[in-house]
Formats: structure tokens, sequence, C-alpha cells
């Protein structure tokens, strides 16, 4: 069974989620999140990476996770820059 990956909208000093919101209402966790800091509350937003809303959806969980994880962080090190956009020769402008 896989888990849902939300945004969360989380207490600075205690850790605790104070909010959680489904990917589609970003705009809506981003409004809590300006008013519950125009309160004066010390809050962090978190919304889930690619890697891990990938691994939400296919149900990958504890070990598998945490390898696919590592494996991911692994190849982006591995390379130096992009593979897949370079400069023009002579230019800043992409290809």
């Amino acid at each position: 069974m896989s888990i849902s990956s939300k945004i969360k909208i989380i207490d600075q000093s205690t850790k605790e989620t104070l909010y959680e919101y489904e990917l589609d209402q970003a705009d809506a966790a981003y409004h809590k999140a300006i008013e519950l800091e125009e309160m004066g509350l010390d809050i962090f937003v978190k919304n889930p990476s690619a890697t891990e809303t990938l691994c939400d959806s296919l149900g990958i969980e504890n070990d598998a996770r945490t390898d696919y994880e590592q494996s991911v962080t692994a190849e982006i090190d591995d390379h130096d820059g992009s593979c897949c956009v370079t400069p023009m020769e002579g230019t800043d402008k992409l290809q």
C-alpha cells in the first residue's frame, strides 16, 4: 500500500506537522504558511521531492526506498553538470 505524498506545514521548534495538503493544493498550502508566519509562528513548508513522490506512488517503502533515494543521489553526484543541456560554444545561450 502506498503512502500519499503531502505538502506539510511544520512547526520549526517542535517539528510537529500543523497542516497537510494534497500536491494539487500547493497554493492553499503556501497561503496558509504566510498566514501562520504573519501570526508569528516559526514554520517551514515541506514539499515532497520528485523521488519521494515516485516512491509513494509506486508503494516503495523502508529499505527499498532508502536504497532508491541513495542511488538517485549517487547518480546525480556522478554527473558533472547536465547531460542534456549544454551552452553553445562562445555564447551563454542554451542549445
